[in-house]
């Protein structure tokens, strides 16, 4: 049930019974040799809509890009300023609620975009606006890290992750073709957070953190999405017994 393809009347009708409505948001960075620069929002596009074809719920469009200043020193990379994602937050979450939206639930793909979107919700808070706003983050869900700690060992590490990779590799196959596959040492310094970008191409040279994404498979990917939703679909489950205001 995507936002996009709806006409206004359609949205009228979901809301007189719904009012929950999930927006994907990941980034435009680098994943490596092995992965793709749109990974994040690849791959929370299509567990969001994985749980939204599951529980019938609306799934908003995309939000692509996020908080990926520390990924710039790696061509390709567009990061938003943390301030610019929150104001984008502020105003697709003043949007939906002047239309009768009270549950908002951001599906996220990326860790830079957690603290500015929590900093969001916590402003749209202050100023009085009434709902219920959350950032859902798919790859910290317990079921989903057992599911890769039971795939990848101590090799899922922290970007450029096979899981992501995974999945990428089953949405979208043939952009793989002339990917990086062969097996390299992984490596795992000692460093702090956060990092510039010059920081982080010197600690971890081929973007990869503490990872090994040529164990990545699309069977895997196949795995890892359906636990997701399992994972987000009860945490929303909870969500909708909520009295929202």
């Amino acid at each position: 049930m995507l936002l996009e393809n709806m006409a206004y009347t359609e949205v009228e009708t979901y809301l007189n019974e719904k009012d929950i409505i999930l927006v994907p948001v990941g980034s435009v960075e680098q994943h490596s040799p092995y992965g793709l620069i749109g990974t994040d929002f690849i791959v929370a596009e299509a567990i969001a809509r994985t749980v939204g074809d599951n529980m019938n719920l609306m799934v908003a469009p995309t939000v692509c890009y996020g908080v990926s200043p520390h990924h710039m020193a790696f061509k390709g990379t567009v990061a938003l300023s943390p301030s610019t994602l929150i104001i984008v937050a502020e105003d697709i979450v003043r949007s939906l609620v002047a239309h009768g939206f009270r549950r908002i639930l951001f599906i996220n793909g990326h860790g830079g975009n957690i603290v500015p979107l929590e900093t969001a919700f916590r402003q749209l808070k202050d100023e009085g606006l009434s709902g219920y706003f959350d950032v859902l983050s798919w790859y910290t869900e317990a079921g989903v890290k057992q599911t890769c700690r039971e795939a990848f060992g101590d090799n899922e590490g922290h970007h450029a992750t096979p899981s992501e990779v995974s999945i990428t590799k089953l949405l979208r196959p043939s952009a793989f073709s002339g990917k990086a596959i062969s097996e390299q040492k992984v490596e795992k310094p000692k460093y702090y957070w956060p990092l510039t970008a010059a920081e982080m191409r010197t600690f971890f040279p081929d973007g990869r953190m503490e990872s090994a994404p040529w164990l990545a498979t699309a069977e895997l990917g196949k795995q890892i999405v359906a636990k997701a939703a399992e994972d987000l679909e009860q945490k929303i489950k909870d969500i909708l017994t909520l009295n929202v205001l």
